[in-house]
């Protein structure tokens, strides 16, 4: 890594950086409770500032790492981080099914309950 890293931003730096923030802040409130899911989310964003601010970094990364290119470095943990996040999110889908299916099950027999102690009830 060289020594003339330059700290001015560009436009797109500042935007960019922005926006990150953005995301910073919107998980914060969204993941309250959530300490573990609150730091990830904090590290990703200050990663991304970090690359977005120093764009030498990720191709230093990537060079250590033996990827050719930055981008290159930034794609792939990206796509496992995806890929991630659909087996998480798949997981939780299954979970709310199984809870769903147990909610409908007791409120079937508690109403097929109610109507055989008092049949009025059926018309």
């Amino acid at each position: 890594m060289t020594a003339d890293i330059q700290f001015t931003l560009t436009p797109i730096q500042l935007l960019l950086s922005a926006l990150l923030l953005v995301v910073a802040i919107a998980s914060l409130r969204l993941f309250r409770n959530r300490l573990l899911y609150r730091l990830f989310f904090i590290g990703i964003v200050f990663a991304g500032i970090l690359f977005v601010a120093v764009p030498i970094l990720p191709v230093y990364l990537a060079t250590l790492m033996g990827v050719g290119r930055g981008v290159d470095l930034v794609f792939y943990l990206l796509f496992t981080g995806f890929l991630l996040l659909i087996a998480i999110l798949y997981r939780r889908l299954l979970q709310h099914d199984i809870i769903l299916t147990q909610i409908i099950r007791q409120n079937a027999i508690k109403n097929c309950r109610r109507l055989a102690t008092n049949p009025e009830v059926n018309a």
